[in-house]
């Protein structure tokens, strides 16, 4: 920012008043211009200026256009997103700005499960536990308690089985993705009601936006994308989320996540299948880190 010249105890020195100056017209270059920045709106989400790649980045960051609205591209630009906020002084408490549950499972997504231990999430369909993995996994691992808090109604820990459960209940697969991301925002569920599906809905939910975003930077992001997709009728629950590419390759295992995206630009000896759809879902993901939806 420009600095003043003087304080305010400086008086110019007095001079000659000059005689009235005939009418001179203003040189062209005196007409004020707008600002690019304000001069007009666009109706598209703007990008986030974090997500430009700047000199203090290491170089291989600057291979992200913003420009490149890919799947790929943006969930590289989520990633740095992601670790930017986790690797920040706050800890559970801050959202970025986004209300409802995502909010609140960025707050946890700060902490470290080998040092905070047990946590409680509360998420929309119920309470869930978070806690530690016997192993070297990074995330909370998320476990339900089935006997008080749903009735006695298990559902299993991995996708399949909690799609299964979600299932059970007889509703549509537009009716169930819309009740997910509806929740996320604080919405009454209107179909996931039932002990069975709260139980299925309560751990996918905390899986989905608490744990895996701590193993694969982007990963919240991509699964609401592929639930989107899932309400929008160009995806199955089962091709999101079941079999050996599933559209949210976090449900198959982190590294098909990792191969999927390519973060590193590495060149891999062997191809990938393709996850389902993979190349459409980043049409469902904005590029605002202010909702990170």
């Amino acid at each position: 920012m420009p600095k003043s010249i003087g304080g305010s105890s400086f008086k110019a020195p007095s001079l000659p008043k000059s005689p009235p100056a005939t009418s001179t017209p203003k040189a062209p270059n005196t007409v004020s211009t707008p600002s690019t920045s304000t001069a007009s709106t666009s109706k598209k989400r703007p990008l986030d200026a974090s997500d430009a790649a700047s000199s203090s980045e290491p170089n291989k960051l600057a291979k992200t256009d913003v420009k490149d609205n890919t799947t790929e591209a943006r969930l590289k630009r989520a990633k740095l997103r992601e670790e930017r906020r986790q690797s920040s002084a706050d800890a559970v408490g801050s959202s970025d700005g986004r209300s409802g549950f995502v909010g609140t499972a960025q707050g946890f997504q700060k902490m470290n499960p080998k040092v905070d231990g047990k946590q409680r999430v509360e998420t929309p369909f119920g309470p869930v536990n978070a806690s530690k993995f016997p192993t070297s996994d990074p995330a909370f691992k998320i476990t339900s308690q089935a006997k008080k808090d749903y009735g006695n109604q298990k559902v299993g820990d991995r996708y399949s089985h909690l799609v299964d459960a979600l299932k059970a209940g007889g509703k549509s697969d537009k009716e169930i993705a819309t009740d997910l991301l509806n929740a996320l925002d604080g919405k009454a569920p209107q179909h996931l009601t039932d002990n069975k599906s709260k139980n299925a809905a309560a751990k996918l939910t905390a899986i989905m936006n608490v744990s895996e975003p701590m193993r694969v930077g982007g990963s919240g992001k991509l699964g609401r994308a592929t639930l989107r997709a899932v309400q929008d009728g160009k995806l199955t629950l089962d091709q999101a989320f079941k079999g050996d590419n599933p559209a949210f390759p976090m449900a198959k295992n982190p590294d098909y996540m990792r191969r999927a995206v390519n973060y590193n630009d590495q060149n891999f000896r062997k191809e990938i299948t393709r996850p389902t759809q993979f190349d459409k879902l980043g049409g469902y993901m904005s590029d605002s880190s202010g909702d990170e939806s």
